[in-house]
């Protein structure tokens, strides 16, 4: 029996240690692992299980803690390794948000001190599986079109619901659109949302597309006039209206749930379909968007990460994949983008909430919208929502040296979005680059789609709060949430509709 175990602890001591690794990745430490108890027999959380299945946090805390040096940064990540610890917000100079497993919580504030965010993260997380109470609901009656739906966060069947009954009842707006099957078999899938103008539609927007491109050339030109004479020109009645431009939408894609535990994402995201939807023919603003663009709308990106935060583990980061360690599934698949993968800012430790995979494009999630976008070929804009921080974020995330051609107008409309959004509720968010807001991330998803995919007005936002309540937001700051990010998002869509017009890339 002796001899047994010792040959079963050196088995199970080659699997930790003994992944396959790029030559780079050999040169690296190798990441130690503990075997934790699981859940579902396949979980690297440290955490318990109750008897339906469903993971417990007891005496678990987020921690935020104070960085003010680049030795003091380097510390905390390697410690966030090697304890295989839990990042709530990214590593970066200013605060940082950590979830410790009780076992770990002295030793950790001992090295780094912090202040408690959370005391004890079980207290609001459901003492059972959100899946299994909802089958003591009728969730099928959901009202679609008024704000009741969100009020409350819902399971992936009852958002691939939504996406369906939209199609259903719009047929002549919503097309149904799929991106391909995750790992475990699921279709990740949304809307496509276009008008075509007919009717009294059609005359009203093209009168007032003409009017509105007039005055912004005559106002450009004063502009440039004043600047160069020091007066304005007087405009000669007779001037002529540029033509009219031709009918070739551009695209604008946008997800939630890249990040399975980031429920106010696909939230928002199906708010924002919603109010794009009902507002066609009845607001003119919303009505000239929806004509000029395709809006790509995806709820939930990580199908099967998000159906296992709800079925299993409230706090599962990733997609489910397995790897090379059979303990530690997942890859981070907004870490496994093709662009600058493995640059900084990602793992190459399986058991990591940040592993970046075994190669660029490994997961399938990130695979399926880089395929999708290239495959258009017409796409003038992304968002890639998540929580938490209350971000308005532009690329670069994985070169620190390197700034987009296009900063100016990206930022332009980043900070014109955040400003239209906190004219709703208040609610402030921090606009800039990736690297300059947070720390550096590589492998991420706005960075392929400026730099690849050739998406010019690319963003990663994160939402609410910033840290109260983390990833767990409550329910009733999901309406509040979708209301402010739609402000944002039109003006969004708005900008980009007068700039390219108004320098020719929408013809």
């Amino acid at each position: 029996m002796r001899l047994l175990k010792i040959s079963f602890a050196l088995t199970l001591s080659v699997l930790c240690v003994a992944y396959p690794q790029s030559q780079q990745q050999q040169q690296q430490q190798q990441f130690p692992f503990s075997p934790v108890h699981s859940v579902n027999g396949n979980n690297n959380n440290h955490n318990q299980d109750t008897n339906d299945g469903y993971a417990r946090f007891d005496n678990e805390q987020v921690l935020r803690v104070q960085v003010s040096s680049m030795e003091q940064l380097k510390q905390l990540e390697a410690t966030v390794e090697e304890k295989n610890l839990d990042l709530w917000s990214n590593l970066r100079i200013g605060t940082v948000d950590v979830r410790v497993p009780s076992a770990e919580i002295d030793a950790f504030k001992d090295a780094f001190p912090s202040t408690v965010m959370i005391p004890n993260l079980q207290d609001m997380v459901p003492e059972q599986a959100p899946a299994l109470s909802l089958l003591q609901q009728d969730t099928t009656q959901w009202n679609f079109t008024d704000n009741s739906f969100w009020l409350n966060y819902h399971d992936l069947a009852t958002l691939n619901n939504f996406t369906e009954t939209m199609v259903q009842q719009y047929p002549d707006l919503v097309k149904r659109t799929s991106l391909g099957q995750t790992y475990e078999g699921r279709e990740v899938f949304g809307l496509t949302i276009h008008g075509y103008k007919t009717g009294k539609y059609a005359q009203e927007e093209i009168e007032e597309d003409m009017e509105e491109l007039v005055e912004e050339v005559v106002e450009e030109a004063r502009s440039w006039w004043s600047w160069l004479f020091g007066s304005s020109p007087k405009v000669p009645a007779s001037f002529k209206k540029p033509s009219k431009p031709k009918k070739h939408p551009k695209a604008i894609v946008i997800h939630g749930g890249q990040h399975a535990r980031e429920w106010i994402g696909p939230a928002t995201v199906t708010y924002i379909a919603k109010e794009l939807i009902l507002g066609y023919g009845k607001s003119k603003k919303i009505t000239r968007l929806v004509n000029e663009f395709e809006f790509t709308i995806i709820p939930v990106l990580n199908a099967d990460g998000y159906a296992y935060t709800w079925e299993h583990n409230r706090m599962w980061r990733k997609n489910r994949q397995p790897t090379s360690i059979p303990f530690c599934a997942g890859i981070d698949t907004n870490r496994n983008w093709g662009y600058m993968w493995n640059n900084g800012g990602s793992s190459g430790n399986p058991c990591s909430e940040s592993y970046h995979g075994p190669r660029p494009f490994a997961a399938k999630e990130p695979r399926m919208v880089a395929d999708y976008i290239l495959e258009k070929g017409n796409v003038v804009s992304y968002i890639d929502f998540h929580a938490y921080s209350q971000l308005w974020m532009t690329p670069f995330g994985a070169d620190c040296s390197k700034i987009p051609k296009d900063d100016e107008d990206i930022l332009e409309a980043g900070l014109g979005a955040a400003r239209a959004l906190k004219d709703v509720h208040g609610t402030r968010f921090a606009v800039g680059s990736v690297c300059n807001i947070i720390y550096q991330a590589s492998g991420g998803s706005l960075d392929w789609t400026y730099a690849v995919g050739d998406v010019k007005y690319s963003y990663a936002v994160e939402l609410r709060d910033t840290g109260l309540h983390g990833f767990l937001l409550p329910e009733e700051e999901i309406l509040p949430s979708g209301e402010e990010t739609f402000a944002g998002f039109l003006h969004l869509a708005n900008f980009i509709r007068k700039r390219e017009k108004m320098w020719g890339y929408m013809a």
